[in-house]
């Protein structure tokens, strides 16, 4: 873990149909419990995703690990209840698109894509902030070709590759020099590349140890079990 490159970035979000939603405006994490959006919430299935989203909610960090916050946030959770439709992985993308649910959390990547299946559909970072992620290219130490996969990076990295693959895939680069082979329309884009007063309330997940990852994952659970 000594070096990585990044070539993609991106947020956790909201997207939603408005024209499900009779025209309301998602800004916050907060509306989603809204009583009016009963049975209409898609889920990501991840835990660090999901309590990071209540803890945020609470103007709390996504890597809390205060156990009274952590146990407002699993509250704050099964209160959400009412309004969520299923908890999934992959087929969010497509659920979305066809409208069957109003509204998903899940990564801006994947909002990009389905926003291109569906124009209806929007996507918002919530005004509380959220969660900022890395993709990133290594080199493992096992690796048998390391001089072809230093050129495969550096051929990623060329300021036109790394343009391309942002416009083709939708997630966002982290290349300065890619930006200026990019639309403008993708650029200024604030739903991909947030504003500077936005973006300083976005968090990395920090490595929380075994121990509490346990505990962030036993209370995604007990949420889970308690939709049931």
């Amino acid at each position: 873990n000594q070096y990585s490159i990044p070539y993609f970035w991106g947020t956790v979000g909201i997207v939603y149909n408005r024209a499900l939603l009779g025209g309301k405006e998602i800004t916050s994490w907060n509306d989603l419990w809204d009583p009016a959006f009963k049975n209409e919430i898609l889920l990501v299935d991840g835990a660090r995703e999901i309590i990071g989203m209540a803890l945020n909610s609470l103007h709390y960090s996504l890597n809390d690990t205060n156990k009274t916050h952590l146990q407002q946030a699993k509250q704050k959770l099964d209160a959400l209840t009412p309004n969520v439709k299923a908890i999934v992985g992959d087929e969010i993308k497509m659920l979305l698109a066809n409208e069957e649910a109003a509204i998903g959390i899940v990564w801006s990547g994947d909002a990009a894509e389905i926003m291109w299946e569906n124009e209806r559909l929007d996507y918002v970072i919530p005004k509380e902030g959220t969660n900022l992620w890395f993709d990133n290219m290594v080199i493992p130490k096992t690796a048998k070709n390391i001089e072809g996969a230093h050129q495969f990076i550096n051929f990623m990295l060329d300021p036109k590759n790394a343009a391309q693959n942002a416009e083709y895939v939708g997630y966002s680069t982290p290349n300065k020099k890619a930006l200026e082979y990019l639309p403008r329309e993708i650029v200024e884009d604030e739903r991909f590349y947030p504003s500077e007063q936005l973006a300083n309330k976005l968090e990395v997940y920090e490595n929380l140890g075994k121990s509490m990852l346990a505990y962030y994952n036993e209370l995604f659970l007990q949420f889970k079990m308690h939709r049931k």
